[in-house]
């Protein structure tokens, strides 16, 4: 019986995780996950498609304080996203197939760099650090390290982006070429410069983090109470099965295959 009840919780828990992947914090102009019109407060739930539309903008936070900021014309699969208290099962994947996005990292990456992936046509993001970094997708890839470091790997090898660089990846089998952020085109310049202005807080687990972002973190998640409430429930319940079985983490250095 006791096994039925621990199920039970366990299955009411779900929903309510399953609910926690990011929340849209702000929106300027339109958007769509899926082929349902986003609105400001909306949850969004991996796996999913945000699509923005010309002049938009949209924020979205996740639940471990990850930042996602699309430009206009973007689409971003939110391919995977879970995060724990206890770090087991974190685990972040996004493919960035059009537009631009700036990405300022979270919880997962902090504690569980090897499981954040950003993956886009050219090349595939990784860190080993907390990091904030801006990517345009104007055919090449145009890649802005605004802090931390980025690591690029893709067939023609592992390149290490450094903070304050900017770069560019013309395919999957190029090389990663470091330019001067005057080199950008109009096209990935204006992108970038859009982006650069979002108010957006510090990585979680940076140094310069602070308490104010760390607050920021947690905004918009209204299901942290319940799932605390829920997960007591659980301990509790487990405990008492468990009783009740005894008695009977401006340079580019490139290494290339």
């Amino acid at each position: 019986m006791i096994r039925i009840l621990v199920a039970g919780v366990l299955a009411l828990a779900l929903p309510l995780t399953a609910l926690a992947t990011a929340v849209v914090e702000s929106l300027t102009g339109t958007a769509q996950a899926g082929d349902a019109p986003v609105t400001v407060g909306q949850r969004v739930v991996a796996p999913t498609t945000v699509t923005t539309g010309p002049g938009a903008q949209a924020f979205l936070r996740f639940e471990d304080g990850m930042q996602i900021v699309l430009g206009e014309n973007s689409v971003l699969r939110v391919v995977d996203f879970r995060f724990s208290s206890n770090g087991v099962i974190d685990r972040a994947v996004f493919d960035l197939s059009r537009g631009s996005a700036r990405v300022v990292t979270g919880k997962v990456a902090a504690t569980n760099p090897k499981q954040f992936f950003f993956r886009v046509p050219q090349t595939q993001l990784t860190v080993e650090r907390p990091a904030d970094f801006t990517v345009a997708l104007v055919n090449p890839a145009y890649v802005t390290v605004n802090a931390g470091s980025v690591i690029s790997s893709n067939t023609y090898g592992v390149s290490t982006l450094t903070a304050g660089s900017t770069s560019t990846i013309a395919t999957n089998a190029a090389a990663v070429t470091a330019i001067p952020a005057s080199s950008l085109p109009a096209a990935a310049a204006s992108a970038m410069g859009n982006l650069s202005v979002a108010a957006v807080s510090a990585p979680a687990g940076s140094a310069s983090a602070g308490v104010a972002a760390g607050a920021a973190g947690g905004a918009g998640f209204g299901f942290v109470a319940p799932l605390v409430v829920i997960g007591a429930g659980v301990a509790g319940i487990a405990a008492a099965a468990a009783n009740s079985d005894d008695a009977p983490a401006q340079q580019t250095t490139t290494t290339h295959h």
